[in-house]
């Protein structure tokens, strides 16, 4: 007979998905834009749902109704924001900035706006959770929260050393780091306030 194993617990180090993205939204707030269109990941995985929590925070802190049109899931990849923006855009009034779920989808909304000729950020705020390498050739370059990639690998490093020293732990500890909001070109004030 086969016994059952039960996974031990294990500790977890990750960044402040809701915290970064309310942050990320309340700085297209303060720019004046009212209609900000969330192009998320899939609704399975839990970065993009703690994305768009913090995002719904920050609308429902100033005042502004949810709206579910403006919220599009798809996946973590060029292709699912090229087709989310392409999708948002085309929607009356159109949003007057985008937030996109990582890197990945701002490349691919971006280029979708290119070829709409709307201009980032003159026609449509363009910001992003992750930031993307210096040298990218992205312009104008991103606004975006970054994630302290560094210093996460170093604390999962403690970690693993701590517990390979002390044992396995009964209560494995979450450790959230904070995210960095970093203003670049690709957002500027709401052209038309709504």
């Amino acid at each position: 007979m086969c016994a059952r194993t039960v996974p031990l617990p294990v500790d977890m180090v990750r960044s402040d998905s809701v915290g970064g993205a309310h942050d990320l939204t309340c700085h297209l707030l303060n720019l004046g834009h009212r209609r900000i269109a969330m192009l998320s990941g899939p609704r399975e995985v839990s970065t993009a749902v703690d994305r768009v929590a913090g995002y719904r925070s920050a609308l429902l802190e100033a005042g502004i109704p949810w709206d579910d049109h403006i919220v599009i899931y798809e996946t973590f990849t060029r292709e699912g924001g090229h087709t989310m923006a392409q999708r948002v855009i085309t929607l009356k009034p159109h949003p007057t900035a985008l937030f996109a779920g990582n890197n990945f989808i701002a490349i691919g909304a971006f280029r979708a706006l290119r070829e709409a000729g709307l201009d980032v950020p003159s026609d449509v705020s363009l910001v992003s959770f992750d930031d993307l390498p210096p040298n990218f050739s992205l312009e104008p370059f991103l606004t975006v929260v970054a994630q302290r990639a560094y210093e996460m690998g170093q604390t999962a490093t403690r970690q693993l050393l701590k517990r390979l020293s002390e044992g396995p732990c009964d209560s494995p500890e979450e450790i959230l780091l904070p995210t960095d909001l970093v203003v670049r070109r690709s957002s500027a004030k709401a052209r038309v306030t709504e």
